[in-house]
């Protein structure tokens, strides 16, 4: 019997963590999506393109991951350079397919009326997610592990931050407990049944 499917997702990122966590999704032959930052894509080039090689998915967090305001606060023209300029410098350095929508994931998860009045524009869908271990907050591996697996449920959307080196330390056991019982694949391979429109949020399948 097939087994059923969900995604690891991987925000705030790219950066040297990033690399240990694709050591381990290799080494299981498994993938993710990655939520990078526009602003760190130049100077991470090669991460991304190993990321990409392997068959794990890039996809916008935003430039800046903007905080005081946060990108659900920006109004419309911000919002809109903030999504091209990241997806302008993701195109620059590996050939992403073209699809519509695309997808997109919002600092934090906060999404307002602005922002899903620009994602319907630019013809992008809001990604969350269904499984949070707060591993940006008890920055431990152990705990991360733990709550992952506890929560992890068929089709569910795990979200985590490849910025921490709990994190990174923590996917070398999450990824391959959860392949005991699930098939690892990207969010565009979890969606593909799901009829997506551009401007509305998913958070699970």
């Amino acid at each position: 019997m097939q087994k059923s499917k969900v995604a690891l997702t991987f925000d705030d990122g790219p950066c040297g963590f990033t690399e240990k966590i694709l050591d381990t999704l290799e080494a299981h032959k498994a993938c993710a999506s990655f939520f990078v930052l526009g602003s760190k894509v130049a100077s991470n080039k090669g991460t991304i393109q190993r990321a990409h090689a392997a068959g794990n998915e890039i996809i916008s967090h935003s430039w800046s991951h903007c905080k005081n305001p946060c990108l659900s606060e920006l109004d419309a023209d911000a919002i809109k350079k903030e999504l091209r300029d990241t997806q302008a410098a993701i195109r620059s350095v590996v050939s992403v397919p073209e699809k519509s929508p695309m997808l997109m994931r919002p600092p934090y998860g906060k999404v307002s009326d602005t922002l899903k009045s620009v994602t319907r524009e630019l013809d992008y869908a809001i990604v969350n997610w269904s499984v949070d271990p707060l591993d940006w907050e008890c920055l431990d591996a152990d705990i991360v592990f733990d709550r992952i697996m506890s929560l992890v449920h068929d089709g569910a959307i795990i979200l985590s931050h490849d910025v921490h080196a709990s994190t990174a330390q923590a996917m070398e056991r999450v990824i391959p407990s959860l392949l005991e019982k699930y098939q690892l694949v990207t969010l565009s391979e979890l969606l593909q049944d799901t009829v997506l429109q551009a401007g509305e949020v998913y958070e699970k399948v």
